[in-house]
């Protein structure tokens, strides 16, 4: 992976840095619902028994218990016709269930809903990936990515709207603006897609008003914070890389360099995208 991958310049021109409170400000009224980091890879050998004991071995410290989940997609059938292809792999996860370890044929993704700081969940990420290297050789590397999933919520006023101007920045407010009287604006997502003037490195920020909450109610990893049943405001931000021609080989460094350095168009995204009245009073509160 070359250097010039990991310059982050165009992000902080894109959305303007600076640094007063990030993703790493965690408290009470943090909006992060889920963090996600993931490394893609070519095919490599299924885990047989002996491998997923030694992988279970290794990982046992901090995620000690085991699930055989399963994904269901549409494919091709010879016929022409749709058809379901399931995909069986292995999760590991904490006891209290709040963080997790997908190991599938292609990737390995690790994820929290308990969020407490860059450094140490990408600590976790990268003994995740170094077991798994271990049991079963990663020959290249075709995507990175760090992903934040925020419910931003924010106290109605006294006719029962949110004046979401307060909380959020005019750029991701859309439609909100134009909202007849007496109507909400309750459901509505945007898409914005940054890219380096050079392929590589990417981050796509997805928002907007839901209610309910960002994640499916029946989500394999719990909660930590009560949800609530109304509004909320979206930001999900997905910074990741892919390389621009060859794939290159595995290499454990380049990885956990490229994942800091997506890290930092996300942390800025995150403190552009809220007003400064939401860090001193939703943050805080």
């Amino acid at each position: 992976m070359s250097a010039a991958l990991l310059d982050t310049g165009l992000f902080a021109r894109c959305l303007g840095y600076a640094s007063r409170v990030s993703v790493d400000a965690v408290g009470p009224g943090s909006p992060i619902a889920l963090v996600t980091m993931e490394i893609r890879h070519p095919a490599t050998d299924s885990l047989d028994e002996a491998s997923n004991s030694e992988l279970k071995r290794q990982l046992t410290e901090f995620l000690p218990i085991e699930r055989k989940p399963q994904d269901v997609a549409w494919g091709a059938a010879p016929s022409g016709g749709p058809a379901p292809a399931a995909e069986r792999f292995v999760r590991f996860v904490n006891r209290e269930n709040t963080i997790a370890a997908s190991i599938r044929s292609q990737a390995v993704i690790v994820e929290t809903t308990e969020y407490s700081s860059f450094e140490s969940l990408s600590d976790i990420a990268m003994r995740v990936v170094d077991a798994r290297s271990q049991v079963s050789s990663i020959v290249g590397v075709e995507r990175i990515g760090v992903r934040y999933v925020l419910e931003v919520r924010a106290p109605t006023g006294e006719d029962g709207r949110i004046e979401w101007a307060n909380w959020i920045a005019e750029p991701l407010l859309g439609p909100h603006r134009i909202a007849p009287g007496g109507l909400n604006l309750t459901e509505w997502q945007g898409a914005a897609v940054f890219r380096e003037a050079q392929p590589g490195k990417s981050m796509i920020v997805r928002y907007g008003p839901g209610l309910g909450q960002a994640l499916d109610p029946n989500y394999h990893l719990r909660r930590t914070l009560p949800v609530e049943a109304g509004p909320f405001f979206l930001v999900d931000v997905d910074s990741f890389w892919t390389p621009a021609a060859a794939i290159p080989e595995f290499d454990r460094d380049a990885v956990r360099a490229t994942l800091h350095n997506l890290y930092e168009p996300a942390r800025t995204a995150f403190d552009e995208l809220l007003t400064g009245r939401a860090r001193d009073e939703l943050l805080r509160s």
